[in-house]
């Protein structure tokens, strides 16, 4: 692998959260507080909040129970959830963060909030509507206009 690919590689991985004090066992969902979180930091950066959107909210919670099956953190199936929210009438500009086993919401919103990546995300003022899932401790914010 040349170099490019390796810092591509490399570029990519930065910007999937590794838990810092990960929680054995974690099965709490704080998927609700963590979209108020979201919301609350979008308003005090001058960008609307964001709608929960029941397809989105679905496409998240699923793809947190794909990652708690799979005993793995990943965007995988990422562009067939924005394929699905388009066809639910949303536009396929959509956003996508993913946590392993935070303690809390106030911790996984300052995990991505901290990450160049993931705040991006957070702060796309395309973004109209969202669906949040924690499940087993495997978490999935999902974003779209």
């Amino acid at each position: 692998m040349d170099v490019l690919k390796i810092a591509a590689v490399a570029l990519f991985l930065s910007g999937c959260v590794a838990p810092t004090q990960p929680v054995v066992g974690s099965t709490s969902d704080f998927s609700d507080e963590t979209l108020r979180l979201i919301n609350a930091y979008r308003s005090s950066s001058g960008l609307r909040p964001l709608s929960p959107h029941p397809v989105l909210q679905q496409l998240a919670r699923q793809h947190s129970e794909r990652q708690a099956r799979g005993n793995r953190m990943s965007h995988d199936g990422y562009r067939q959830r924005a394929a699905q929210a388009k066809r639910a009438g949303l536009t396929a500009r959509c956003a996508e963060n993913v946590g392993y086993r935070q303690r809390d919401a106030r911790h996984l919103f300052t995990l991505w909030k901290n990450s160049p990546g993931h705040n991006v995300n957070l702060l796309r003022p395309n973004l109209r509507y969202a669906g949040m899932s924690v499940v087993n401790g495997y978490s999935t914010y999902f974003a779209c206009g």
